[in-house]
């Protein structure tokens, strides 16, 4: 734990200007714990990226576990199943989705169980056997919106965590949350691209075993910044896992049928996982299909990274559809003045002087590569299909 404390006025300076370098997420994380170390001491934390649409965990970052001696590499990716679970397997406290829902979207495994840690199944199957007593948990919520999560660690030995340490991180749950959508749209910006052209596909039987995946779906599960990998042992990334318990948990009246779809961030580009419960067969299984692509799960995360408004995406959908203003005003029932108004907004959100900039920043991007390396779009006239 470092030494010299620091004031909270001076952690939320700090993090508000991180949060305005657009730094990778990793640099993000290690940047932002370092600090938050000198108000909150701790044994380690653990980031994770949220679906701001779902909710549901789209990525995590042990690094500082493993640095630090919590958890081996291996106790890392046991401990990740076992952190899935709580959060969509079956019931516990403080779980991220709940958290976000809070006016306060900080909390203590302390408080959340008026004392009695064993209640919490995370407690029992993750932290008791790691030796960790004390869970301090954040989910980082901007505008309504999820975007990111940590789990903060203290040993046996160590003091509980206060009133006041849940103070001094929701201080900054927001400036997170912002600096988290920022990362995400700097990293979208950054990506070498993916070389996989076609989906692939990834069967899991009812206990998330690997009963059958595609080359083309590995290649993209290993992309995922994820403390689970698809290799060695073939558990799949937390996106995947979270997205399965998801899709077996719908609401009954849903369409078993329907896809449930969610965007996961990579350092190559975003990679759209589908998720549906097959016809007959065993009770449990689920398909997901992974692609790279500009699907509308994807853009509409990539939107939101820029702070768009709901009415805003919408607006944004018609532009690339080949919409006039009028013909917008038209198709929402606006002035207009209204439809011109919002797209200005939109310019200077993506930072853009025209429309056809905007169409190509936001919906286009990921085709980009291919026309820099002269490879002509597959024969599905996924251009067009924008205009759908």
């Amino acid at each position: 734990m470092p030494g010299a404390k620091w004031a909270v006025d001076r952690l939320v300076e700090d993090v508000a200007r991180l949060g305005a370098r657009g730094l990778p997420r990793e640099e993000y994380y290690a940047e932002v714990g370092a600090r938050l170390g000198r108000v909150v001491p701790n044994a380690a934390a653990c980031w994770h990226t949220v679906d701001p649409q779902t909710r549901l965990l789209t990525s995590d970052s042990p690094t500082e576990l493993i640095d630090h001696g919590v958890f081996t590499r291996e106790g890392a990716t046991v401990a990740g199943q076992g952190i899935i679970a709580s959060e969509y397997f079956d019931e516990d406290v403080n779980t991220f989705a709940s958290l976000a829902r809070r006016r306060v979207t900080v909390g203590t495994l302390a408080h959340a169980t008026g004392g009695k840690l064993e209640r919490s199944l995370r407690y029992r199957q993750v932290l008791a056997p790691a030796g960790i007593p004390h869970e301090l948990r954040a989910a980082f919520v901007t505008r309504g919106r999820c975007w990111g999560a940590v789990h903060i660690a203290r040993r046996d030995g160590e003091p509980e965590f206060t009133a006041q340490d849940v103070s001094a991180l929701a201080s900054i749950t927001g400036l997170v949350a912002e600096g988290l959508r920022g990362s995400l749209r700097f990293d979208a910006g950054r990506r070498g691209g993916i070389d996989a052209a076609s989906p692939g596909l990834m069967l899991l039987g009812p206990r998330n075993e690997v009963e059958l995946i595609t080359p083309p779906a590995r290649e993209l599960l290993d992309l995922m910044p994820s403390g689970i990998r698809s290799v060695g042992g073939e558990t799949p990334p937390s996106a995947v896992l979270a997205l399965a318990e998801y899709t077996r948990r719908a609401p009954a009246s849903l369409d078993p049928h329907d896809a449930r779809t969610v965007a996961v961030p990579t350092a190559a580009g975003w990679v759209t996982l589908h998720a549906s419960l097959p016809d007959g067969g065993t009770v449990g299984r689920v398909a997901i299909v992974v692609e790279r692509s500009a699907s509308p799960a994807s853009t509409a995360v990539r939107l939101e990274s820029y702070g768009v408004t709901a009415r805003e995406r919408e607006i944004a959908g018609l532009l690339a559809a080949g919409l006039t203003n009028p013909e917008i005003a038209e198709r929402l029932v606006l002035s207009p003045y209204t439809v011109q108004d919002h797209i200005k907004s939109l310019l200077e959100k993506t930072n853009v002087s025209s429309r056809q900039e905007l169409v190509a920043r936001i919906f286009l991007d990921d085709y980009l590569p291919q026309i820099a390396a002269g490879t002509p779009l597959d024969g599905r006239g996924r251009f067009t299909d924008l205009r759908t």
